[in-house]
């Protein structure tokens, strides 16, 4: 079955999300003023931070599959060793 999209698309469009967020809640931060300002759009930064952490759940979730694919890989191309007689 073919996929959607690929998975790396998900990745992208979690850090298009939280930069975008980010800078809304910049610009109605500034526009609003002063700590009035803050507090309004606090969720927004909330969200923003929300998204960021779960980009950098899902690239260390990655980053651990890979590390165990590779062990394994490793762990198949090398033979058993055996052990030595003493004489």
């Amino acid at each position: 079955m073919k996929r959607f999209w690929d998975p790396g698309i998900s990745r992208t469009i979690l850090f298009v999300l939280s930069v975008f967020t980010f800078v809304v809640a910049t610009y109605r931060t500034l526009a609003i003023g002063k700590m009035e300002g803050l507090y309004a759009n606090y969720w927004l930064y909330m969200v923003s931070f929300g998204l960021v952490i779960g980009l950098r759940y899902l690239r260390q979730r990655d980053k651990v599959a890979a590390a165990e694919a590779e062990a394994a890989r490793k762990a198949a191309l090398t033979p058993a060793r055996k052990p030595k007689r003493k004489k």
